[in-house]
């Protein structure tokens, strides 16, 4: 603005004397010819600079869309269309010549290709070489010529991993992409434009002198304005235009700037409609453009951090976690709960409850089915129908309007594996409304990671299963016995050891074959495990012999406990094709710690009493005394 000042006071000071007209003029002609020739060589400077970095950026462009749609080529099996899809980029104006070029492991193992996909140069072989972006600006009086070579070397783009073609290590050099670039044309509008400014500003300045006034005046409306305009900008508003028509030269520089800014505008929704699609929601509008996208872009990065470390987690607990930290760290949540859904026993577990204790009923713990989330695969919300859930905690505060709840069900492995429920109180509801797309664009993308670590965990629950009785088997005992004494000695309580066998079972396998023998084991399983807690364990120990572990049993009580089960064997009937049986079983019982301090000396107690109970006639409980084993060591 201190130019235009200068320009006013002087047209100020002409008015005031006509003997100071002719040094007004020269000086004002002096300030115009100095201020033209500082903006000739910056316009100069700034528009060669603009042109070659603009043509560099472009050449990037299309050496790097080359190199992508060259690798899909591959990927889709249709390579050999590569020299059509090159004819078209060779179309695009500016383009002199493009060229891929094979390095010398992909000459080994796929051949030399087309002539002219060997290097031609010193560059190309030099890029190959070293693996880096090399290039060349060429500039004489008649053209100006671009060149750049970009390397394609062995390593994962985009998802697609050149080590499954390419027998490479990773890093190699691959080839090269060489593109020529004619700047001549650009240089030739620059130059051009220079002289279309000259010509303007000469006629200009041949009737500045009369029109000084009106120039001045609007020029300033015009600089007012575009200040103004400038500010909206620096505010991410788009909508402020410059309505001023400030005169040729001005005026081009108005629609370069309209243009760029409307480019700009444009992008920069390109950027969020794209990042939306990718993360399924988008983010608060709140009138700035460039604060908008620059949140999405952030929320990009972080969901894809969040992605990053959730596939990097050992279990399921751990993802669950991560969910917890999200909501509670980054979105300021403080009243959830996190429900998982176990599909073989048709039931849900509370994994975490955060905040308010209005959780869902019972009732939904014991039957899946009677959770909506679960049942229906849709998100419940209670402002849809006044409290559609009737298992909600507390349904009537939800009636009278002072707790709201939002379900989402979370698909995992195409069924609902996991609910998530969100409760608020009525004023925080334009706050949910914000954060369940976020919320859900979380859960998309932990959904695959719990499903695979619930394959991880269905898996090895298999492992430490009886197939045939589906009892917990041997390999668990051993991978959990240690943990389970060393919590009985910190509760200070006992743990009844029953070894438990069939009596004859030798004979079924061996009069009725062992798909009834294979019968009798499960229908024992079956006794087992409908006379013992829940608490209880029940494995199968080998063969015809089994186990259960009365966790936290009161002293001596073990005993009767076993008897139960006994009587309930011996009068049970087991009923196979052809035939009704009625086995018998024998139980021996220690109690650790109370027969030693040392579990598996507790597990050779107990199966010494068993032996016991069979040489004393089968059919019997026999509680271990110190008298049947003399040994030190067991």
């Amino acid at each position: 603005m201190s130019a235009f000042r200068t320009i006013i006071f002087l047209y100020y000071i002409l008015q005031q004397g006509r003997a100071m007209k002719k040094a007004i003029l020269m000086r004002l002609l002096g300030l115009l010819l100095l201020v033209f020739f500082i903006v000739l060589a910056v316009t100069v400077y700034t528009l060669r600079f603009k042109a070659l970095e603009d043509s560099k950026q472009k050449a990037q462009m299309v050496s790097e869309l080359v190199r992508d749609t060259l690798t899909s080529y591959m990927v889709m099996g249709v390579i050999d269309r590569r020299d059509e899809f090159l004819s078209r980029i060779r179309e695009i104006e500016g383009v002199e010549e493009i060229r891929v070029i094979r390095a010398e492991s992909v000459i080994e193992q796929f051949g030399s290709g087309m002539r002219f996909e060997l290097p031609k140069d010193e560059l190309e072989r030099a890029v190959l070489r070293t693996g880096r972006v090399m290039e060349h600006l060429e500039e004489s009086l008649e053209s100006v010529k671009y060149r750049i070579v970009i390397p394609y070397r062995a390593e994962p783009i985009k998802g697609i991993n050149c080590l499954q073609c390419h027998r490479a290590e990773p890093g190699e050099t691959l080839g090269a992409i060489s593109l020529s670039m004619d700047l001549t044309p650009t240089r030739s509008i620059s130059i051009k434009l220079l002289l279309l400014l000259i010509l303007v500003f000469l006629l200009a300045l041949s009737t500045i002198i009369i029109f000084v006034n009106t120039f001045i005046n609007r020029i300033n409306s015009f600089i007012n304005e575009l200040i103004q305009f400038m500010k909206s900008l620096g505010e991410g508003s788009f909508n402020h235009e410059v309505k001023t028509d400030p005169g040729y030269e001005a005026n081009l520089l108005k629609e370069v700037i309209s243009k760029s800014v409307k480019n700009l505008h444009d992008i920069l929704n390109s950027i969020e409609e794209k990042v939306i699609s990718m993360i399924g929601y988008g983010v608060l509008k709140t009138g700035n453009v460039l604060s908008d996208t620059s949140k999405i872009v952030d929320e990009l990065l972080n969901i894809y951090k969040f992605k990053r470390v959730v596939e990097k987690d050992k279990s399921k607990r751990d993802v669950y976690e991560r969910i917890k930290e999200v909501l509670e760290d980054y979105m300021s949540l403080d009243n959830f709960c996190l429900y998982e859904v176990n599909q073989a026993k048709n039931r849900i577990n509370l994994v975490y409850a955060v905040g308010f204790k209005n959780r869902c009923n019972e009732v939904i713990f014991e039957n899946a089915e009677e959770c909506r989330a679960k049942r229906t695969g849709t998100t419940v919300d209670s402002r849809e129908f006044l409290c559609i859930c009737p298992n909600f905690g507390d349904n009537q505060m939800c009636k009278e309007g002072k707790l709201h709840y939002y379900c989402i069900p979370v698909y995992v492995g195409g069924a609902v594996g996991n609910v998530l429920q969100l409760i608020y109180e009525p004023e925080m509801e334009p706050f949910i409304n914000l954060v369940i797309p976020y919320i859900k664009g979380y859960l998309n993308e932990a959904a695959p990671v719990l499903e695979a670590r619930t394959y991880m965990d269905i898996l090895r629950e298999q492992s430490l299963r009886d197939q045939l009785t589906g009892l917990y088997n041997r390999r668990f005992l051993e991978e959990t016995i240690d943990k389970l004494s060393a919590q009985i000695k910190r509760r200070g309580t006992s743990l009844g050891i029953l070894m438990v066998d069939v009596d004859y079972f030798k004979q079924v396998n061996d009069t009725y074959g062992h798909d009834v023998g294979d019968r009798v084991l499960k229908s024992v399983a079956d006794v087992l495990q409908k006379n013992v807690r829940e608490s209880d364990i029940v494995i199968r120990f080998g063969g015809e012999e089994f186990m259960v572990l009365l966790m936290d049993v009161q002293a001596g009580r073990s005993e009767e406990l076993a008897e139960k089960i006994r009587k309930a064997m011996e009068n049970h009937t087991i009923e196979a094709p052809g035939v009704v049986l009625k086995k018998t079983i024998s139980i021996g019982i220690s109690e650790f710690p109370v027969d030693s301090d040392r579990i598996w000396q507790c597990i050779k107690f107990a199966d010494v009493a068993l032996y016991k109970a069979k040489e004393m006639g089968r059919n019997r409980v026999v509680r271990f005394r110190p008298e049947f084993w003399q040994e030190e060591s067991y």
